[in-house]
């Protein structure tokens, strides 16, 4: 059954402004006399999500998960600080950083950051790489992922909560022209060598645009034929390393190295993998939590498919992922979009829809590229015709996910965050289909994102989640017409770029495009 939330508002004792539920208190916290008010329990700052937010320089997440705490309004963190409210509002959204040390450490002063945690604060921007390819020294002005140095080296993809820290090999040189819209690379020795290697490897071309310095990067095995020695390599200039690319990389390789990592006992499980109706089917125990999303999400997708015909023309769905790490599923997993193809809408202006919970924490503790990844897997949604709805009221975070014909039958159908056991059942029971139905029809009609048409949606959702629509557009529309087949390869059976395509396809037709020039091709 669904956990619904209580409808019920508290109003501050003095005031009356709306309390926020996170405040168990009966005033606002600008209203709550002492300083003691402004302060954060001890617990919070031993909270991971916190502890990492300070450690990555995160100054945005740990001000929003403050606010969170507390009670807090923006003001009154802002008159914490003695500055202006709408400078905390771009804080928290990421249209404001803070990267000077000093300015930092006056934040966390402020904020009453336990001297415990000082130690972890970096001595230079964390988003920026060394010349190992780490987070953490190079000066860079280039979004954090330039400064790759040249030669061979490895690119460190951090951890996520499920996907492990990966190492990919590269191979950086500095391009001998840039034509059109390629980047050449000239034949040599290391180059030829790099190109035959099995296993995931990269190659990055350097570039000084306008006087910055710009990486592009791609495959190193030429896809779908064998490297020949002494031929130039072209890097298209739609890979450019940024946000959308490195997250591309990121979830591919860690998806990737999890599942073949898990080949044998993988291929096993899925080859005996039966839907027990009723019954909850749990994953391998020894398999990495990659393979058990893998195995709990077909699973989930078969029983939704064989109840199919019980959902009508136009079912509503309700899904869990809140992260674009489970998001990515959508994208990379091949069962996936087969999964979308059969259960989109059957007449075209339907009215099938999928909600999401995405509460304000799940943003502002996630990276920018983690949130490009969902921001995809929503347009995915899309391009099938599928009405996206997106609530940031953490109520309803563990909501089983369902299908569901209003008044007729819902497939509750659940494996993101169920600790290896898919849930799933069918219900008609009149009690449960209202519950289901409160669930959509409250998040339809309170949606953060609603708009009529798709590309409003679109835009309204890359506002919800930090991102720049415009730029989303232009990128997506540059990878669109290259594909991305050069760029993120995938080596398993059990992956595949459809999603990820039709994804930037849709994006690209929906949002406003920017005209493509060669020292504009990203933001």
């Amino acid at each position: 059954m669904p956990t619904m939330v209580d409808s019920g508002q508290r109003r501050c004792t003095r005031c009356g402004t709306l309390l926020s539920r996170f405040n168990a208190g009966t005033r606002c916290a600008s209203c709550q006399d002492g300083s003691a008010a402004r302060r954060a329990d001890p617990a919070f700052w031993r909270d991971p999500t916190v502890r990492r937010a300070v450690a990555e320089w995160e100054l945005g997440t740990v001000v929003k998960l403050f606010r969170k705490h507390t009670g807090l309004s923006q003001a009154g963190v802002a008159r914490m600080v003695s500055i202006d409210q709408a400078e905390v509002s771009r804080l928290e959204r990421g249209l404001k950083q803070i990267r000077d040390r000093r300015q930092f450490v006056q934040w966390t002063d402020a904020l009453g950051v336990p001297e415990e945690l000082f130690g972890l604060l970096p001595t230079a921007d964390p988003h920026t790489l060394d010349a190992t390819g780490r987070p953490g020294t190079a000066d860079t002005g280039a979004r954090g992922y330039a400064a790759l140095p040249e030669g061979p080296g490895q690119l460190l993809l951090p951890a996520g909560r499920s996907v492990s820290t990966t190492a990919l090999p590269v191979l950086t040189l500095p391009a001998a022209s840039f034509l059109g819209d390629n980047l050449r690379l000239d034949s040599r020795p290391e180059l030829d060598a790099w190109r035959t290697m099995p296993m995931r490897a990269l190659v990055v071309a350097n570039r000084t645009v306008d006087g910055a310095a710009r990486q592009f990067v791609t495959d190193a095995r030429p896809s779908g034929v064998r490297a020949t020695a002494s031929e130039p390599v072209d890097i298209p200039a739609a890979y450019e390393l940024d946000d959308l690319t490195y997250g591309i990389l990121w979830a591919v390789s860690g998806f990737e190295a999890a599942l073949l990592g898990d080949d044998q006992p993988l291929h096993t499980s899925l080859a005996s993998l039966a839907v027990s109706p009723g019954g909850p089917i749990v994953a391998d125990q020894g398999l990495t939590e990659v393979s058990r999303m893998l195995i709990g999400s077909e699973t989930a997708a078969r029983y939704i498919l064989g109840n199919r015909d019980h959902l009508g023309d136009a079912p509503v769905f309700w899904t869990r992922e809140q992260r674009g790490e489970e998001a990515a599923t959508w994208l990379f997993f091949r069962h996936k979009y087969r999964y979308l193809e059969q259960t989109a809408p059957r007449r075209p202006g339907g009215t099938s829809g999928r909600g999401f919970c995405v509460p304000e924490t799940a943003i502002a503790s996630s990276p920018a590229y983690e949130r490009v990844l969902l921001f995809l897997a929503i347009a995915l949604m899309e391009s099938f015709g599928i009405r996206t709805w997106v609530t940031d009221d953490g109520g309803f975070a563990h909501t089983d996910g369902f299908a569901l014909s209003p008044g007729r039958r819902a497939v509750i159908a659940s494996w993101v965050r169920t600790e290896g056991a898919s849930h799933l059942a069918v219900t008609a029971r009149p009690g449960a289909l209202r519950t289901f139905a409160d669930v959509t029809g409250h998040v339809s009609h309170h949606s953060a994102t609603a708009a009529e048409q798709a590309g409003q949606r679109l835009a309204a959702t890359a506002q919800y989640l930090g991102l720049d629509a415009s730029w989303l557009g232009r990128r997506c529309a540059q990878l669109s017409a290259v594909g991305t087949e050069r760029l993120a390869r995938p080596r398993s059976r059990l992956l595949g770029l459809e999603g990820l395509e039709a994804a930037c396809r849709f994006v690209a037709e929906q949002l406003v495009i920017i005209p493509r020039t060669r020292t504009a091709l990203t933001r």
